[in-house]
């Protein structure tokens, strides 16, 4: 049987990221948009998954809330010395379940974890994405998927708008093969 980690979304954390997202909304502006969530909504699901992860950690993610959201963020949080960015997606059930089993291999639908093209000019700025997920229909877990160092996915994946089976991304992106993911307790494994 696998073990699947995952953090609980508490009513708390799903509050203060809602009061996240209002404030940070009149500042930003997004490089894409999904048909299944609102960008209220979304922002709220990015700010559940940096709070999650930052739990996981075993950080109080309080402390890592910004004063202000007027420029972009260097990094989500830091660890063990390295500055995290944390990229959170919601996926459905059926594909979720898959891919937390590790059942979808990289060249199958959702087997790419996205990082938009636009960002690409802050990775210098982070070590390490750390990938995670919410099941689409059911947000009150936040899963880890797993991690790589930004020099890597500089160094090795170029941005593209044609998926591996033939169709095409909503937008171009630099797409991660989820075999090249390192798992989440090699960072835990470090003394902070």
């Amino acid at each position: 049987m696998i073990t699947i980690p995952k953090v609980f979304i508490t009513e708390q954390m799903k509050r203060q990221a809602e009061i996240e997202a209002a404030r940070r909304n009149p500042f930003i502006k997004h490089h894409f948009e999904v048909k299944h969530f609102t960008p209220q909504q979304r922002d709220v699901l990015g700010f559940l998954g940096e709070f999650a992860c930052s739990e996981f950690f075993g950080l109080n993610y309080k402390d890592n809330i910004r004063q202000d959201y007027k420029t972009i963020d260097n990094y989500d949080f830091c660890y063990n010395g390295k500055k995290i960015d944390v990229k959170t997606e919601t996926i459905p059930k059926r594909h979720a379940r898959k891919l937390l089993r590790k059942q979808i291999k990289d060249n199958d639908l959702y087997g790419r974890r996205l990082i938009h093209y636009g960002q690409i000019n802050l990775m210098t700025k982070y070590d390490i994405v750390l990938f995670g997920i919410f099941v689409r229909e059911h947000t009150e877990y936040w899963y880890p998927l797993g991690y790589i160092e930004t020099k890597e996915i500089l160094k090795n994946y170029k941005p593209t708008i044609n998926r591996p089976d033939g169709g095409k991304y909503h937008y171009e992106a630099l797409p991660i093969k989820n075999s090249d993911l390192k798992p989440i307790k090699n960072l835990l494994n470090k003394n902070k």
